[in-house]
This record gives C-alpha cells, sequence and structure tokens, in this order.
C-alpha cells in the first residue's frame, strides 16, 4: 500500500522553480474535510504569515466568491454583489506575496476546462500546484445527500441514491452529473492537472473513521510544508452532518420553503442556524448510511477511481485504499431516514420550532423578507401538531410580555 508523506520542511520552505513563488489550489472534493481545514487556515492567518505563507482574502467567504467569479456563476441562483471581480482581487493579493499562497474551496471541483484554463493563465506568474482532498464513496453519498438538503434540497435519500447510481436517467442535478462532477477524482483531476506535472497534483485521503481527529489536517499541512504542530486546530469545526430524522424533517421544511424565501435569508436563518446550530446538535442522531444493497456498484465504482489515480501517477498523501469501501460488518440494513418515525419527526420539529423562538427572541432586529415566509411556515407546522401549537402559543405570549411598558 501506498504511503506517501510530505515533510514539515516540504514546499513552503523550499524555493520554487526558477524563484517563483508557490501556489497550492485545494480544489475539494465538498464533504471531504474542505470546511475544517479551511476553518485551520482562516483561524492561523497571523501564524501562517509569521512562516511565509499567505491565506488571502478580506473574509472568510473570499475563496467562496472567487470560486464563484471564475466560473461566472451564482449559488442558489442569489448574485452576491461581493462575487464580481472576486477571483481577480484573489490573484492580486497572492501576486503581491512574497512566498507561498493556498486557495481553497471546495466549489473549484465543478469547474469546466475554460474556467481551468483561466485560473492557470491569471496565475502563470507562480509555481501551481493542485490538492483533491478524498474520501470514500461509501461516505460521500449519504453527505453528499445530507448537504444537498441544507442547500434547498427536496428529494428523498433513497431517490438521491438512485440518481447518483444512474445519473443519466436522474433529474435532479445535485444527485447526477454534477455529483460526479465534484465525486469523481480522476474526473476533477483531469481537468485541473491537465497542464501539471504529475507531482504537482496531489489527493489527500481522508483517513477512516477512528484516526486522530486532526490527522487530515496532519496531511494537509505537511503536504504544503507545515509543521501541524504549530496550528491552532480547535477552532475547526467542519461543516458537521445531520442525522436521518434531521435531514428528513428540513428536506419537508424545504417543500413548504419553496419559491418563498430567497437564498440569503435561507442561507441565515435555516442553512447556518437551523440546520448547524439546532438540528446537528441533537443527541442520539441516527447516521445516515449506504444501505448494503447499493454496496455492489459503488465497490466498483471506487476500485475504478482508485486505479484511475494509481495509473495517473500523482502525488498521494494517505493511502487510495481508504478511499475503497470496506467490506460490511453486518449484513443488517441500517436504519434509512425514509424510515424515521412520525413521532420521530415530531421531537425533531418541537426541537426546531424552539429553537427559532430562542433565535427570534435573541435577535435584536426582525431579518429582511423572512418574517412573512416563516410565520407561514409555523403556522403550517402548527396547525399540524398541537405540541407545535402550544410552543407557538408561549412565544406570542413572551413577546407580549416584553412589549408591555414597564410602570
Amino acid at each position: 500500500m501506498e504511503q506517501a508523506q510530505a515533510s514539515a520542511a516540504g514546499a513552503a520552505t523550499a524555493p520554487a522553480s526558477a524563484g517563483r513563488p508557490i501556489i497550492y489550489l485545494h480544489v475539494g472534493a465538498p464533504k471531504t474535510g474542505t470546511t475544517y481545514i479551511q476553518d485551520v487556515l482562516w483561524t492561523n492567518r497571523p501564524t501562517l504569515r509569521h512562516y511565509g505563507v499567505l491565506y488571502p482574502g478580506p473574509g472568510y467567504s473570499a475563496h467562496f466568491h472567487a470560486a464563484m467569479d471564475l466560473q461566472n456563476s451564482r449559488f442558489q441562483g442569489y448574485e452576491d454583489p461581493a462575487v464580481p471581480g472576486a477571483w481577480d482581487r484573489l490573484v492580486e493579493q497572492a501576486r503581491a506575496w512574497d512566498g507561498t499562497v493556498i486557495v481553497s474551496h471546495e466549489l473549484l471541483s465543478v469547474a469546466r476546462p475554460e474556467h481551468v484554463e483561466r485560473a492557470m493563465e491569471t496565475l502563470g506568474f507562480a509555481e501551481i500546484h493542485v490538492i483533491y482532498t478524498a474520501r470514500s464513496l461509501a461516505r460521500q453519498i449519504p453527505a453528499a445527500w445530507q448537504e444537498d438538503v441544507k442547500n434547498r434540497g427536496t428529494m428523498a435519500f433513497e431517490d438521491f441514491v438512485r440518481a447518483v447510481h444512474d445519473p443519466e436517467q436522474g433529474k435532479h442535478k445535485p444527485g447526477t452529473k454534477s455529483f460526479w462532477r465534484m465525486q469523481d477524482a480522476t474526473n476533477v483531476l483531469e481537468r485541473w492537472g491537465r497542464h501539471l506535472p504529475r507531482d504537482r497534483v496531489h489527493v489527500v485521503t481522508v483517513p477512516p473513521p477512528g484516526a486522530a481527529e486532526d490527522e487530515l489536517w496532519r496531511r494537509f499541512a505537511g503536504l504544503v510544508g507545515l509543521d501541524p504542530e504549530r496550528y491552532d486546530t480547535t477552532a475547526g469545526g467542519g461543516n458537521k452532518s445531520l442525522g436521518a430524522t434531521e435531514a428528513n424533517l428540513l428536506r419537508r421544511v424545504n417543500v413548504l420553503l419553496r419559491g418563498q424565501v430567497g437564498w440569503p435569508v435561507y442561507d441565515h436563518l435555516v442553512k447556518q442556524y437551523l440546520a448547524q446550530n439546532v438540528l446537528v446538535q441533537r443527541p442520539d442522531a441516527t447516521k445516515i448510511v449506504l444501505p448494503p444493497e447499493e454496496h455492489p456498484w459503488v465497490a466498483k465504482r471506487s476500485e475504478e477511481i482508485v486505479d484511475g489515480l494509481r495509473s495517473a501517477g500523482y502525488h498521494i498523501v494517505g493511502d487510495l485504499d481508504e478511499l475503497l469501501l470496506a467490506p460490511p460488518r453486518d449484513d443488517e440494513r441500517p436504519r434509512q431516514p425514509e424510515d424515521v418515525t412520525d413521532q420521530e419527526m415530531l421531537d425533531a420539529a418541537v426541537d426546531a420550532i424552539a429553537g427559532l423562538v430562542i433565535r427570534a427572541r435573541r435577535q435584536s432586529g426582525p431579518i429582511p423578507q423572512a418574517s412573512d415566509a416563516v410565520r407561514r411556515v409555523v403556522r403550517d407546522l402548527s396547525e399540524r401538531h398541537r405540541s407545535v401549537m402550544r410552543l407557538r402559543r408561549l412565544y406570542w405570549k413572551s413577546r407580549d410580555r416584553t412589549a408591555r411598558p414597564r410602570s
């Protein structure tokens, strides 16, 4: 088994060819610890600068904006005013830096050849390295589904898996061709690495369950020439996954919200707060796993990807065998999101409504565009469940009390 690790005195301290700076483009894939790595890099920017490494951008979202600008794209149909010119602004910061630069965003993985050409041309002043973090497909498929749900998706898990298996028959974009444009490592690296020497194209495998929590950071840091011990990894919370009940609840909320809430409001109130602050905190969540009946085709596709990476001769950090499907521990079919009971959904809905009430109570002012849509969702839920109706009444009583003038 291959086990390649970059030394801690590697690329960040070694001179680039012809005296050019080094730029590492971390292009994905989504759900491979990219948010965790980005959190660590952002939090440790002063330390990185001290050691000659730039993680550019005026804010945390700068690399996302740059990825959208490079591809002339809108996320969820929203025209973000921070996007136009964001790629060129990041490039200019890199050009002005006398040292190593790291750019990281998972949505770079879907870049088309013309977008890659533009990236390579604008970064031609540097020695470019491409990094792709890869994880087992058996773990990626469930993770991709719940991530889709956190981004307004309404497709059931079993339908999502079916669409990924046969993308030509699928009608849901995130579950079909775009899934493979991000998750097929050989496809992504054919686009991003076609003009680069093989030793400048790097695959970092995500450690299997049970590995040390910071092992992925250690692999990434070693590759780009950083001493992993120098950096605080406690702020790297990453992008936590939803459980089966919580994801199914959110999917049904998305059906009610469809067409009623713009992306900025949904992102702020539903994705960032309800999903990633309330629902992910629920205890004893049922992990979403690939059903055993899907294992044969996933195992075959995984082997094809690993064989393609081996034959391409890319630099591997970790072990490609970590991308293969592990043999199932037993033949028992684990619970799926479709198996969630009405009582479990009700319990999660009560927690969700309570979380939103707390959020509304703490909010100093109304969220633009959100109030009417939120009221409609709360009304629809409360009319179906008595427990939610009671919470709704308590909320309004609390508002009445706080609104009364004090004597």
